[in-house]
Parts: structure tokens; C-alpha cells; sequence
């Protein structure tokens, strides 16, 4: 069945809005909630879902610096720093299809928030800011594999998937 649906797409990708009407034709028992981008704090929603516990959430990522770079993995989890009870993630673990296979670790990539550059920012504020006109501030990651260099990068899509 998942292959049928998504046949068209191997090899050529498919965008976050058909990937998520693919999987809702599919009638299976997950419920999925959708944010897109900026506009809908996909990276803040990112974070909450993930730490919460036992969500799932797919992400699509573009490359910050070229737009040939668009890519799908499964964020299965989060790392930062606790400080009594305040949590500050800093990182999004991944199971990234095209990287290698995660042996004896729970991930085989990263999406990790740069501490330095014009791109940066601290991991206590995950959440993407307004602007002085409103808007909200992209976030931009370091996507970590071992088998490539880091890419700074930023969210296209969340997409959280739960049993029904």
C-alpha cells in the first residue's frame, strides 16, 4: 500500500503537504498533526512533541545556502541540558534513511542548534522569536552525519505521528 501511494515520488521526492495527504489516504491508524514552516513554528512544535515523550514526528529539511538540498528523516528523540527542571534542548536526534545504519546507537544524524555564528542560537530559545515587524525568525541547524560534512539547514515541515 505504501509503496503504491508513493511510487511516484521515489527517486523524485514529494513535498510535505502531498506526503501527509499520502499518508492520511492510506487509513491507517495514526493521527497526524502538520506544521509548516516559519509561519507555524514548525521547529518549536519539533521540540515540544519530542519531548513529550513517545511521539514520532517526520521532518523535512531544506539547505540554507542551496535550494537542491531537501531532505526527510524521522526525529525520534532530543538532547540538551537539565537544570532542575528547567529542560533546554538543544538537539534533534534523527534516523536519517540515507545515512548509515544507526549500530548500537538510537540515531544516525543530528539537527543541532549552532552556539556561534550569524545563523546561532542559544538553546534556551528554541523557539523561533518575532522580529521587530512581527514576522518570526527562521532557525537554523547544523545537520550532523557521519558521512558528510555539517549542513546548516531549516525545517520545512513537522509533521507528528500517533497511534489512533
Amino acid at each position: 500500500m505504501v509503496w503504491q501511494a508513493f511510487q511516484h515520488t521515489f527517486f523524485a521526492g514529494v513535498h510535505p503537504e502531498e506526503w501527509v495527504e499520502l499518508i492520511d489516504g492510506l487509513n491507517l491508524p495514526l493521527a497526524m498533526t502538520a506544521k509548516y514552516g516559519v509561519q507555524d513554528n514548525a521547529d518549536g512544535h519539533a521540540l515540544e512533541w519530542l519531548m513529550r515523550g513517545g511521539d514520532l514526528v517526520a521532518l523535512a529539511f531544506a539547505s540554507v545556502k542551496h535550494s537542491r538540498t531537501k531532505h526527510w528523516a524521522l526525529a525520534v528523540g532530543v538532547e540538551g541540558n537539565a537544570i532542575g527542571k528547567v529542560q533546554t534542548p538543544d538537539t534533534i536526534l534523527l534516523l536519517d534513511p540515507s545515512a548509515s545504519e544507526p549500530s548500537f546507537a538510537p540515531c544516525n544524524a543530528r539537527l543541532r542548534l549552532p552556539m556561534t555564528g550569524s545563523g546561532s542560537r542559544r538553546a534556551s530559545q528554541n523557539v523561533p522569536k518575532s522580529s521587530e515587524d512581527g514576522k518570526r525568525k527562521p532557525v537554523h541547524w547544523l545537520y550532523e552525519a557521519a558521512e558528510w560534512n555539517a549542513e546548516e539547514v531549516r525545517l520545512l515541515a513537522a509533521v507528528r505521528l500517533q497511534l489512533r
